[in-house]
């Protein structure tokens, strides 16, 4: 793979679509870290590892919602790619819409994601999905 971090981002997000997480599994590095906030629904905390991120965390998260991530701009800082965007579908559950900004900071090295930092309002989507914010002290 010989793509800038910018593009090795953009097709993370294209591969999120049904029918590409083939691709997904080319972009992301076999060692990523992907680090969520605490209240985040179904777990926050650091997914480290290709399958806890896509099992622990994506499986779980796309069982609970059924959203679009539309970039809405992004910047580039050497390796670092700061991506901002929207969260927009419905919780699968309640049905409840859900419209929300996110913020992700990836780390790209050698056309691979190593690292990911992953922002959303977790209350919009708490309060979508009907669940508690989980919040460890």
């Amino acid at each position: 793979m010989n793509l800038t971090p910018v593009q090795t981002v953009r097709d993370f997000y294209n591969s999120l679509a049904p029918g590409r997480r083939a691709e997904l599994m080319e972009i992301l590095d076999p060692h990523v870290e992907v680090e969520l906030p605490q209240g985040f629904p179904g777990g926050g905390g650091i997914f480290r590892g290709l399958k806890a991120y896509t099992e622990d965390f994506l499986y779980v998260f796309y069982g609970m919602f059924d959203v679009d991530l539309p970039v809405t701009e992004i910047l580039e800082a050497g390796e670092d790619v700061v991506v901002l965007g929207r969260m927009k579908g419905r919780a699968v559950s309640t049905g409840i819409p859900v419209d929300t900004t996110f913020v992700h900071v990836w780390t790209v090295h050698q056309g691979h994601l190593v690292r990911g930092r992953l922002y959303a309002d977790t209350a919009v989507l708490c309060a979508a999905a009907r669940v508690e914010c989980p919040l460890q002290r």
